[in-house]
């Protein structure tokens, strides 16, 4: 059977206590106002509130446990969970996530940020789409928040924004101004030449894809950055990069360990191999064919591939290539087939492995990974044989995602009961047309670290079934997670980025 449910601490106990009697005083507080035909005074309740908290012993760290437990509560009205940031939020408080908010409290969110959270450290505004009306109230959080290291202000972005950071955050060592942003080369030369130019080891900028920003502006942060290691979302980085080395620098070398580029051609890769001597990282969309082995120099740990040639990543990969050092391979559209086996002997470190949407795959091996733990194939052809072969000869897997399988219950029961998946946390079955309650119950009680089964919708499994599945493992107090319908993250993340390149 699978693990138990553990025994909550009593830390999340109280906090959960805590931050129920809180929201609970502002149900009070607004119910006694439509008693007595008043507007409720949400001053006194949060200097009440406070008082209370305090005389308890808060500290800040309570205090911001409460802020990300109560606004990351979907079922909270709006009006509670501001109104508990306007109670909770003060200098000691080092992280704040806004979470989703409607757009009517917008400006109050900003205002309240700016007059209160003169600590923080960590502020992430991705649930408030700050429009230019509100512009204002941000350029003050910024004023007045000296002491911020990541900000992740996604969509919202503009030159003037881009002006107060480069003049007033000092600190500054994470920032995320990706999305559509009204972003121009003014706007990046304030940030090259802003306070924090030394500290920033990582911008996220543009929208994945999407030219969106001209790859010569890019090219500016690069030359004026010098800690620069991630330019996440942006698509073009081999673009600035060639664009320096022929208008610029020659010599030019950066910090970058991750690089994405997009419709890659042999000069552009020259120049990533070039200017990157420490690229760990890299992310080819739609590579010219013939060009991926000029990254065999190259001691990569993640690849990952668009719409390129099968045989070439093998190529790549093998006789002295980077398959060594890959920790991780994400392959999508690869035109021909590919030979898993050849990626086994080719990279035996691999710890990681997804192959979206390939032309086909095959497995006829007696090995496997030794170490892989994560596996996702999903609108890649591969035969039955070929599929339970290779999972068979992978036990050391946490996480199982394949859109349709053909196996029967018989078929999982002897992958099962034959070898030993002890790791295996998570499977992600999308269409099992074949698999009852029977192989749910043989996973239950051969895989001791289950954590969560799906997606049954999928399975021969009737409503009925899942409700009893679900009394037996409530009854028993275990831990597994049976998924009916929800997708799971790993994949509607990947498959989001493939759309929107497609």
């Amino acid at each position: 059977m699978s693990n138990k449910l553990p025994v909550r601490t009593l830390g999340e106990i109280t906090l959960a206590e805590l931050a129920g009697t809180i929201v609970g005083s502002i149900g009070a507080i607004v119910q006694q106002s439509q008693t007595y035909g008043t507007p409720p005074d949400y001053a006194l309740l949060i200097v009440e509130v406070n008082s209370y908290l305090e005389s308890l012993g808060a500290t800040s760290n309570i205090y911001e446990d409460l802020l990300r437990v109560i606004l990351c509560s979907d079922s909270l009205p709006a009006f509670k969970r501001f109104c508990c940031l306007q109670m909770l939020l003060n200098e000691g408080v080092q992280c704040l996530g806004t979470e989703i908010f409607p757009p009517p409290y917008y400006d109050r969110i900003l205002q309240v940020i700016a007059a209160q959270g003169r600590g923080l450290r960590q502020l992430n505004l991705k649930g408030v789409w700050v429009k230019e009306e509100c512009m204002c109230y941000m350029f003050e959080i910024v004023k007045r928040l000296p002491h911020l290291t990541k900000l992740t202000i996604p969509h919202i972005a503009n030159d003037n924004l881009l002006k107060h950071i480069a003049d007033y955050s000092k600190c500054l060592r994470q920032l995320d101004i990706s999305g559509e942003t009204d972003i121009t080369e003014i706007g990046i030369e304030y940030l090259c030449y802003g306070a924090c130019r030394e500290l920033l080891t990582y911008v996220d900028i543009g929208s994945l894809g999407d030219e969106n920003i001209c790859h010569t502006d890019v090219a500016l942060l690069l030359r004026h950055l010098p800690n620069l290691v991630t330019l996440q979302s942006y698509s073009y980085v081999g673009s600035s990069l060639l664009h320096i080395l022929e208008q610029h620098d020659a010599g030019f070398r950066c910090r970058l360990s991750y690089v994405h580029d997009t419709n890659t051609d042999g000069q552009t890769l020259d120049a990533i191999v070039r200017t990157c001597p420490r690229l760990e990282d890299v992310y080819l969309d739609s590579p010219e064919a013939g060009i991926l082995d000029k990254l065999r120099p190259v001691r990569l740990r993640r690849i990952k591939l668009y719409k390129f040639s099968s045989y070439e990543l093998l190529g790549l990969l093998e006789a002295g290539g980077p398959g060594s050092t890959l920790y991780h391979l994400t392959a999508i559209k690869g035109f021909g087939p590919l030979d898993i086996n050849r990626l086994v002997r080719a990279c035996p470190n691999l710890l990681d492995l997804d192959l979206y949407m390939m032309d086909s795959l095959t497995f006829t091996g007696d090995t496997s990974f030794p170490n892989l733990q994560g596996l996702e194939i999903l609108s890649s052809p591969i035969q039955k044989p070929s599929l339970r072969g290779f999972i068979c000869r992978t036990t050391s897997l946490k996480r199982l995602a394949v859109d349709t399988v053909s196996f029967s219950d018989e078929d999982i029961s002897s992958m099962v009961i034959e070898h030993d998946f002890y790791f295996l946390e998570d499977v992600w079955f999308t269409s099992a047309p074949y698999l009852s309650i029977a192989s749910v119950e043989l996973m239950m009680d051969r895989c001791p670290e289950l954590q969560s089964v799906g997606q049954l919708s999928g399975w021969a499994l009737t409503p009925d079934d899942v409700t009893l599945l679900r009394g037996i493992l409530k009854s028993c107090n275990s831990s597994l997670i049976l998924k009916t319908f929800q997708p799971r993250r790993k994949v509607r993340h990947d498959l989001a980025q493939i759309f929107l390149q497609t």
